[in-house]
């Protein structure tokens, strides 16, 4: 081919490239009116450019400026680009959000979505709590996103949010990387990612401090599976991992790897109160420390109850736990029902340092929520003197346990009660 006709295939082929640049260019906010400038309300027009984006399958850029607004609704086929110093900031006024539930964010039956750049969304979760951190009327949850596929959020920073920060409802192929999301510990119900019935879920490279549960799943409709969450830090004033209290269906082949728990009640709290299925899950490579402001502390938490009595018992069966290091002040917990075993549990290669032996005499067995009554019918084992409580089990393997007792410490390193079928290999306890 000579030079000139590699030229023109050359050219041709830049040409074809860039025909469609309308699909990709950057529609700002600012062309439709936004100001910025922290006092203007500005939903109109983040609106209109979101809408005018759409059919344009192109991206919506919001350059630095404090962008105060009510509810954006996301449409199909946009992406969101923040510049590094733009800031969303919820209006403190209810009159400003839109729906029953009054997010901030909504996205329903959408796909093709993204939401990217080093920019903060902020929801002022201070002005809806009292002074006590009690909830008042408030947008709950923050930012919902229901049916959505190939969704993609990266980089942004979600800070203050008056309740639960993010909440998948029935959604697929779901991707957040790299993100933060930033509540004060005393912030009521301020969960940092809830997966709700959803499936194909990836969260990587973040960092999740809540003032409730960091990561949690909730099988109400549908099933959860496949969620995958990888080099992350997650604080929660709750649980940093939880499963439940929704259990309705199952929740099935999720992993939970490479990933450092801090400042948390629970570590890691599997919650079976609806009759549902966890299992094939598997949790590895972990750094657990409890170190929060509760008496009692959980690193892992395993339980099978009811939340009412006409409920039937769940099924908790196949999952793993490996590798993990763990520091706290409390105990592993791990209790099925006597009419549901917990079927299958293996724990492998766990060191558990013990830094203070807390009396668990008075301690009542959690029930994920303070306002589900004990019920007659539940066990509880909690109050037993053991750094490693197992109840009602059918197959368990302890392999690798190394559990570092506090000087002087009088509690047991391991309590059983009905447990069938218990191998151990290589458990260890020594006092400091």
């Amino acid at each position: 081919m000579g030079l000139l006709k590699s030229r023109i295939v050359i050219i041709g082929i830049f040409f074809l490239s860039n025909c469609d640049t309308k699909d990709t260019r950057l529609i700002s906010v600012r062309d439709f009116g936004a100001k910025g400038d922290s006092v203007t309300l500005d939903t109109k027009a983040i609106q209109a450019a979101i809408d005018h984006t759409s059919s344009l399958k192109g991206t919506v850029y919001i350059p630095a400026g404090t962008y105060r607004t009510g509810t954006l609704f996301l449409k199909d086929n946009v992406s969101i680009l923040f510049e590094t110093g733009a800031m969303l900031v919820g209006s403190t006024s209810l009159d400003d959000y839109q729906t029953e539930r009054k997010p901030l964010i909504i996205g329903e039956r959408l796909k093709n979505i993204s939401i990217s750049g080093k920019g903060v969304i902020d929801g002022n979760g201070r002005v809806f709590w009292d002074e006590n951190f009690k909830a008042l009327d408030r947008p709950e949850p923050w930012i919902l996103l229901n049916n959505c596929t190939n969704l993609t959020i990266e980089q942004v920073k979600f800070q203050n949010s008056p309740s639960h920060t993010i909440r998948l409802e029935n959604s697929e192929d779901i991707k957040f990387d790299g993100i933060s999301i930033i509540s004060p510990f005393k912030g009521p119900n301020t969960d940092g990612i809830d997966i709700v019935d959803s499936k194909n879920v990836f969260i990587s490279n973040s960092l999740i401090s809540t003032g409730d549960d960091a990561i949690c799943l909730k099988s109400q409709r549908d099933t959860v599976e496949n969620v995958v969450v990888t080099n992350c830090i997650l604080e929660s004033d709750d649980a940093a991992i939880k499963f439940g209290t929704g259990s309705r269906v199952a929740t099935r082949f999720c992993s939970f790897t490479n990933t450092v728990i801090k400042s948390t009640r629970y570590g890691i709290s599997l919650f079976m109160l609806d009759g549902g299925v966890f299992e094939h899950n598997n949790f590895s490579n972990l750094i657990i420390e409890n170190a929060s402001r509760h008496k009692h502390e959980y690193p892992i938490f395993i339980d099978i109850d009811k939340r009412v009595p006409d409920r039937n018992y769940g099924i908790v069966r196949d999952n793993s736990f490996s590798n993990i290091k763990m520091v706290t002040n409390g105990k592993i917990l791990i209790s099925g029902h006597p009419e549901s075993y917990i079927e299958d549990l293996t724990l492998s290669d766990i060191t558990m340092h013990i830094t203070n032996e807390v009396d668990f005499s008075d301690a009542k067995k959690p029930r994920g929520n303070k306002n589900y009554p004990k019920l007659e019918t539940s066990t509880d084992l909690s109050p037993k003197p053991a750094n490693l409580v197992l109840g009602y089990t059918n197959g368990v393997l302890l392999k690798d346990i190394q559990i570092h007792n506090v000087a002087g410490s009088t509690r047991q390193d391991l309590y059983t009660e009905e447990v069938n079928e218990l191998n151990r290999i290589n458990f260890t306890g020594r006092n400091r």
